[in-house]
């Protein structure tokens, strides 16, 4: 990728998992490399590119992380290769990253730590991402196309259709006013 800049990553962690957001809107195409204690990430929003390359201040389980895509960000959910210590940063090096910040969000200190909430997080596998963005962009490719023969087929009648629709639901709506005075 040509000139890149830095995406804001926030980040918290536990004893055995860090939480990354790598906030990138209608992020596409990204590419999220994991290996020990390196971290790699390219990607762009359409308009911008973005990228950064971290050494971690220890190891990741890539096999055991997950990561969840929506169209404000990236949350990877990874597992510590080693348990019960919180790390002192994020990355190996004593270096401020402007780009890098606290997720006040999912952040704990180490001793509040079981009362702390945690994300509701269903994800997937890291292995998986690069493949996924591919098959979601066939897929909208597809709905498109889709989408275009729809619009070409409606006809007066459908469009005085949408609209009385469109007042029940406004009818419904204000019914539920009324119920809440």
């Amino acid at each position: 990728m040509s000139s890149s800049q830095f995406p804001i990553l926030k980040w918290a962690q536990r004893k055995d998992k860090l939480y990354i957001t790598i906030n990138v809107v209608h992020s596409k195409t990204p590419k999220i490399e994991i290996n020990g204690k390196k971290m790699k990430y390219e990607g762009t929003d359409g308009t911008k590119n973005y990228s950064f390359e971290l050494e971690l201040y220890d190891e990741i389980d890539k096999e055991n992380s997950k990561y969840n895509l929506d169209t404000r960000n990236i949350f990877l959910n990874l597992k510590k290769k080693k348990e019960g210590e919180y790390w002192p940063r994020l990355t190996l090096n004593k270096v401020k990253y402007h780009w890098i910040e606290i997720d006040w969000n999912y952040f704990v200190d180490e001793d509040e730590e079981e009362d702390a909430k945690e994300p509701n997080f269903e994800g997937k596998n890291l292995d998986e991402i690069n493949g996924e963005i591919n098959e979601e962009k066939d897929e909208k490719k597809n709905e498109k196309i889709i989408e275009k023969k729809d619009v070409g087929t409606n006809t007066e009648n459908d469009n005085d259709n949408d609209f009385a629709m469109l007042g029940e639901n406004k009818a419904d709506i204000s019914d539920l006013d009324k119920e809440e005075e």
